[in-house]
């Protein structure tokens, strides 16, 4: 099937020269050789003490919750705009996620909110077993803040860094700040492996306990025995070779996203287009380049005339208090993310987009406002 859209919002192409030259490297060596070899690089490229291949960023998330005991009626503290990969595992193990809304300097997890649900609960006897922040868009949340308050309360963080591979706060790499990290490998991502992610940990015990879950359970024994219930969630050897093939180009890609939001900045100056705020304290790998316009009807509208262009674009998350299958959680609101949903737009940003491909965008999204 061809591709829907000439110019995508985050396309990867497969560099083939690159791959092959990976899987020649391991020819008549075992397969997980590429596996141990991608956490090693990995490793290397964060600064994690652990670091764990697994089949998605979603397991990562699954098996994170799990190794902190999470478990049926225990509560998970999580931002309400994100994506819903981020809540589902939480259900996965019986819990019950509770949602906190946006603050306006990075868009993620208001820390005012946060301190508000965590002493609500606490004075219900409810205390949360793990805080979820997420890297929005690969914009750092507000760490210090976060941190701080996870650390009064005794409560472990876990960092969903599926979107912000190579971002920093502070100079440390997203991923590595909390008690555990996750990072996704999807197709789009500033480095995919068609498939993938990973869990980092300071804890050696949880990284071995991460490693068993993630093998089927497997006692480590001479024949198969299994005496809990584990999952089928490692890396396959072929996408960690991908994986292997793009890594190095990792800051390459984040330079070249970081130029396409800059040069859309620029160029939408004085149009009433807000982009996601950067502070001084964060490094975002622009993922996806998102912008904020005046109203609902000006963003459907420039959304409307890029498609027409065959120009994808995305809406920004809608919140997950605004779902079906979550509106009866918990929440702690102040109304940003709804208004990000309306008037939030996310254009064009993945390789290949800078030059020719960038004008268009913008072309467009000046005459829709003309």
């Amino acid at each position: 099937m061809a591709l829907q859209h000439t110019i995508p919002l985050s396309y990867n192409p497969i560099d083939i020269p690159k791959l092959t030259e990976v899987l020649a490297r391991y020819k008549d060596v075992h397969h997980n050789q590429m596996i141990i070899d991608f956490e090693v690089a990995l490793q290397k490229t964060t600064g994690a003490t652990h670091v764990v291949a697994l089949n998605s960023g979603t397991a990562a998330i699954h098996l994170a919750l799990k190794v902190l005991g999470i478990g049926p009626g225990d509560l998970v503290v999580v931002p309400t705009f994100t994506y819903v990969a981020t809540v589902n595992p939480i259900r996965y193990l019986g819990a019950e996620p509770i949602f906190i809304d946006s603050e306006p300097d990075t868009w993620n997890m208001d820390p005012n909110l946060l301190e508000k649900a965590i002493e609500d609960l606490k004075g219900e006897n409810k205390v949360p077993k793990a805080i979820m922040v997420v890297h929005t868009y690969g914009m750092p949340s507000k760490m210090n803040e976060i941190l701080q308050l996870a650390d009064r309360h005794g409560i472990p963080v876990i960092e969903d860094a599926a979107e912000s591979l190579g971002s920093t706060y502070k100079g440390t790499p997203v991923g590595t700040l909390g008690d555990i990290g996750i990072y996704s490998f999807n197709n789009n991502k500033v480095v995919t492996t068609y498939g993938g992610g990973a869990i980092t940990l300071k804890s050696t015990e949880l990284a071995q306990k991460v490693r068993f879950y993630a093998s089927q359970a497997r006692e480590q024994l001479p024949y198969y025995e299994h005496r809990e219930v584990g999952y089928n969630y490692a890396m396959s050897p072929l996408c960690a070779a991908t994986g292997l093939s793009q890594l190095p180009q990792l800051n390459q890609n984040i330079e070249e996203r970081r130029r396409i939001f800059q040069h859309y900045r620029s160029e939408f100056s004085g149009l009433n287009i807000i982009g996601q705020p950067e502070s001084g304290a964060s490094h975002s790998n622009r993922w996806f380049s998102a912008f904020i316009f005046s109203n609902e009807a000006t963003k459907l509208h420039v959304s409307s005339v890029l498609a027409a262009e065959s120009i994808e674009t995305r809406p920004l998350w809608r919140p997950m208090h605004q779902q079906p299958v979550y509106q009866l959680v918990r929440s702690y609101l102040n109304g940003i993310s709804d208004q990000f949903f309306i008037t939030g737009l996310c254009l064009p940003s993945g390789s290949g987009t800078e030059g020719d491909q960038q004008e268009k965008v913008i072309e467009f999204v000046k005459k829709s406002l003309s």
